[in-house]
C-alpha cells in the first residue's frame, strides 16, 4: 500500500514538474517572450499584460487567442475573489454589530452571507490559476513558433522495468 501511494504521489509531482520544465535548446532569447512576474520581456522590450496581448495579436494569432482568453479568466476570478471578500465582510460585520439573538433573520443572513462569500473565494481560487496558466501557454506557444532548432522536455514515461522521467528531443 505504500509503494502504491509512493507511485501516486511521484507521478503527481513528476506531472507538476513537466507542466513548466519545458527547455527550449539553442534558440534566440531575442525573439522569445519571457515571462517575469507581472511584466514579459521580449529581448530588451518590457511589456505589460495588454501590451503583450497586442503584440500577440500582429505576431500570433492562436497565442493571442489563447492569452486574450487567459486574461478574460483571470480578471473574472480577480473579480469574483473580490466580490466574494466584501460579501463576507458584510456578513461578519452583520454578526459583530446586528442584535444578539433577539433577531434570527439577522444572525442568519450575516451567516448565509459568509458561506456565499467563502464559496466565491473557493470558486475564485482555481478560475485565476486557469487564467494565468493560459496566458503562460500562450507565451510558450509563441515561443515554440519562434524557435529555430528542436525543443528537449521532460516526460514521466513507463516501460517494461517502470516509471520514469525522461529526456526527449
Amino acid at each position: 500500500m505504500k509503494k502504491i501511494l509512493f507511485v501516486m504521489m511521484l507521478v503527481m509531482v513528476a506531472s507538476a514538474i513537466q507542466a513548466r520544465t519545458t527547455i527550449i535548446v539553442n534558440s534566440n532569447n531575442a525573439t522569445l517572450l519571457q515571462p517575469v512576474g507581472s511584466y514579459i520581456y521580449y529581448g530588451d522590450q518590457v511589456m505589460d499584460k495588454k501590451q503583450c496581448a497586442e503584440f500577440l495579436s500582429t505576431r500570433h494569432q492562436p497565442a493571442y487567442e489563447k492569452f486574450q482568453s487567459g486574461m478574460k479568466c483571470t480578471q473574472a476570478g480577480w473579480w469574483t475573489l473580490g466580490a466574494g471578500l466584501a460579501v463576507d465582510l458584510a456578513g461578519s460585520i452583520m454578526l459583530a454589530y446586528g442584535p444578539k439573538w433577539e433577531n434570527d433573520a439577522m444572525f442568519w443572513s450575516g451567516a448565509s452571507c459568509i458561506i456565499a462569500g467563502g464559496l466565491a473565494v473557493l470558486a475564485a481560487i482555481p478560475t485565476i490559476y486557469i487564467g494565468y496558466n493560459r496566458m503562460n501557454e500562450a507565451v510558450d506557444m509563441f515561443n515554440v513558433s519562434q524557435a529555430t532548432s528542436p525543443r528537449a522536455y521532460w516526460t514521466i514515461q513507463g516501460s517494461q522495468n517502470g516509471i520514469g522521467l525522461a529526456l526527449n528531443f
